[in-house]
């Protein structure tokens, strides 16, 4: 073995291994959420303004530091007015649309649950772009969305076709959120193959969470700082947000998108488990086989994509 290919296949190990702490840290943050507004009666506008805005600061500090200053496409990104216009856009109903929705199927729910409800706005991408493309479903497609409604079909009836097992509000809440999380994907697209992933998030979480500061008017609530809401909020900011969101664009970059989207298939099973673990949340088998359907949807996608991409590369 050259040098070369061991120094590849550390960097394979490495972007695999930052793509799964980043899952494993999204799906912990929930959790985390979810105790804080559960045993310490947290609102979640003030939990999402913390996760944004704070998640914002860290990013952009991080972006300065690994260009050591504002690089030329940075520079670009701030100084283009038709720019900004798109990131407050991206900000308010891609980013800050997503984190609340997020917070509020948790809240209605459980973790596992809403992030496992949420995920269902990637096969709302598919649909979308589907319907721009002019074409229909491709069969991995439509075995993905008919898995996706089959697993929510359970998850929210255990098979009974006149009765709900999750309340309303959760399944609303749920839907919004799986919009949210296609508009959150959608909405910087242009913008991230401009100027790169990293400032263009950074920028939205700081807009984000200023603007749902503003709107919300954190400053009335109170938080009691006791130990375990300390731990809980570093978990959900830090470990969830900031370093989540930067292992898993440092996995891309060495994976490659399409694997690092399906590692990170891993949150709503993360999420499952540590509020299994964590809050004593409880699912039935009915309840674990929706899940596994919704997850295999993303999956399927994800697979069919690498595939397809190694396909182009040969």
């Amino acid at each position: 073995v050259s040098g070369a290919q061991l120094k590849d296949a550390m960097r394979n190990a490495l972007g695999y291994l930052a793509t799964v702490v980043a899952a494993l840290c999204w799906g912990a943050s929930g959790v985390s959420a979810d105790y804080l507004m559960e045993y310490h009666g947290i609102e979640l506008t003030l939990i999402s303004f913390f996760r944004m805005f704070v998640s914002g600061i860290l990013a952009l500090a991080y972006v300065l530091a690994r260009s050591r200053g504002v690089s030329a496409r940075h520079r670009e990104l701030v100084s283009t007015p038709r720019n900004w216009r798109v990131l407050v856009i991206y900000a308010i109903f891609g980013l800050a649309a997503c984190q609340i929705t997020y917070m509020g199927v948790i809240r209605a729910s459980n973790a596992g649950t809403g992030t496992v409800l949420e995920y269902l706005g990637l096969i709302l991408i598919v649909v979308w772009v589907c319907l721009t493309h002019r074409r229909w479903p491709r069969a991995s497609e439509v075995i993905a969305i008919v898995l996706a409604v089959s697993g929510t079909f359970l998850l929210c009836t255990h098979g009974a076709l006149d009765s709900l097992v999750i309340t309303p509000t959760a399944l609303g809440w749920g839907a919004v959120a799986a919009l949210t999380l296609a508009t959150y994907t959608l909405l910087p697209a242009r913008l991230i193959a401009a100027y790169g992933a990293d400032v263009v998030v950074a920028y939205g979480l700081l807009i984000a969470g200023a603007c749902v500061g503003l709107v919300g008017r954190v400053w009335r609530f109170h938080i009691t700082w006791t130990p375990d809401v300390v731990l809980a909020m570093f978990i959900t900011v830090v470990l969830g947000t900031a370093i989540a969101s930067t292992a898993f664009l440092w996995g891309v970059d060495r994976i490659g998108p399409v694997k690092a989207s399906l590692i990170g298939s891993l949150e709503p099973i993360a999420a499952t488990a540590f509020s299994a673990l964590v809050m004593g949340s409880s699912y039935t088998g009915v309840d674990i086989v929706g899940m596994v359907l919704i997850v295999g949807a993303v999956v399927t996608i994800s697979v069919v994509d690498l595939l397809r991409a190694r396909r182009v590369t040969q």
